[in-house]
Formats: structure tokens, sequence, C-alpha cells
């Protein structure tokens, strides 16, 4: 069951978004995924077509002593997902204490076959509800974990500035982790000058496949549902599928960690 973690370099870049998207392209292969959503803004779950009223998650029952395994949901077209959950600001003390024990739980049961494909909505550590070392270590454990880390970027001079930075200061990635660009835009010359940039400077480290800007993604996220269900003929409905092909090409089927 290969493990794919997917984060945003920066908020705002669409990580949520390529983690459902991709998760629909995988799921057109034929293959089941499981979406867990690892963010307390707990967005993911809007891509699923869950009640929002339905404020349950992992995290949120974890607080609770519930059992986290009945907080799972499955989209119209198959796709499964674990959302966060409502954790108000008052439990983040209690949630950070709690955390290591709940994934450890939660890793142990995700080891048996319950999806072909496991996938992971990583927030940006720096989020004030994970300002504690001890969440920062139990997601670096995951990600260690991890087949496939992809960090989401905006064809932008703000990520660019950001990659070049950590680049100056010797933050190198592991033959597991690329960068993704998210949002190129055919209709701006700029857009696509930084997008050629960071294909050109960070060869190695860039993916080959990209995600175009494409006004069907945002329409079908207000539809709680995949571009590749809301319109398959879309441009970002391509890109997603590439995008599955390229992941099913680097770590097949196997096994996490394989």
């Amino acid at each position: 069951m290969p493990l794919v973690i997917i984060s945003g370099h920066r908020g705002g870049t669409g990580a949520t978004t390529v983690v459902s998207n991709l998760a629909a392209a995988l799921q057109r292969t034929g293959l089941q995924t499981l979406s867990i959503d690892l963010h307390p803004d707990n967005q993911l779950s809007l891509h699923y077509g869950v009640d929002q009223q339905l404020m349950t998650g992992w995290a949120q029952t974890s607080v609770r002593g519930a059992d986290w395994k009945q907080c799972g949901f499955q989209a119209a077209d198959g796709r499964r997902v674990l959302p966060f959950g409502d954790v108000p600001p008052y439990q983040y003390a209690q949630f950070r204490d709690g955390l290591r024990e709940t994934v450890s739980t939660m890793a142990d049961t995700l080891s048996s076959p319950t999806a072909d494909w496991l996938l992971f909505d990583m927030p940006v550590i720096r989020h004030h509800a994970l300002a504690d070392n001890v969440i920062a270590d139990v997601y670096a454990r995951l990600i260690a974990l991890a087949d496939i880390n992809l960090h989401v970027i905006s064809p932008d001079l703000g990520c660019y500035r950001l990659l070049k930075q950590a680049a100056l200061n010797g933050d190198a990635l592991s033959d597991k982790q690329f960068y993704l660009v998210n949002g190129a835009d055919t209709h701006s010359p700029l857009s696509l000058d930084i997008a050629l940039l960071l294909e050109s400077e960070f060869s190695n480290q860039v993916l080959p496949v990209s995600i175009h800007k494409d006004t069907a993604v945002a329409e079908a996220a207000a539809h709680m549902t995949s571009v590749t269900a809301y319109m398959p003929d879309s441009q970002a409905a391509d890109d997603f599928h590439a995008l599955a092909l390229w992941s099913l090409g680097r770590v097949g089927k196997g096994s996490v960690g394989a």
C-alpha cells in the first residue's frame, strides 16, 4: 500500500485540492484510495461531499476518547476520506498530548490492506495548532515512511524565493521528495516564465508533471467533488491523470516503504 504525503511548501498553494484530485485520478485507474486529513483546518472532506454539519474526524474523536475508525466517509465515486474533525482551540493541548499514541494506533490499523493507496494531506508545520515539538516529530516520522512526498508550489515569485533560499541554506530534498507546480496559468506570461524557471533551476526536484490553472477545479470544489468527476475532459483532469500515472510509475502497487 503506497503512502503519499502531500503538503504545501507554504500556505495557499492548493495542496488539499491536489490530494482530493490525485485520489480521484488514481481511483479512475481502478485503485481504491484512502485520504487522511492531518490539517487542523479540516478542509479535505469538502472535496468528498461530506455534510459539513458533521464535524467529526479522527482528531476530534481521539480528544473525546472515542473510536476514530468510525469517522471515515466514502464519496460518490468511491474515494474514502478520514477527516481531521473540528478541534476547538481550547482542546489543542489535549490533542497534542495524545497525538503520538493516536498516530501509533492509526499506523498499526492502517498497516493492513485498507486501500490500494494511502494519501495524507499534511499541513505546513508552522500552523498555530501544531506549534509543538511533539507534533513536528510525529509528522516527521510519517514523512519518513512515505513512498512519495509532494511539496506543492505555485509558479510565483514567493515560492521561487523560498526554493532559492532553501538551496542557499543547503536544504536538500530526499529521493522521495518532489516539488509539484500547481496553478500554471497559460494566459499569464509571468506565470509560465516562473514555471519554466523553476523547472530549469530545480530540474531534479520539480516533477515533469504540473497542474495548470483551470476554472473547472474551483467549480468542482464548489460542487464538493473532484474535477475528474465534474469535468473529465478538462485540462486539470488530464493533468491529474498524468500525475496519477507518474505516481504509479514511481512506486507501482507495492507496499509502504517499498
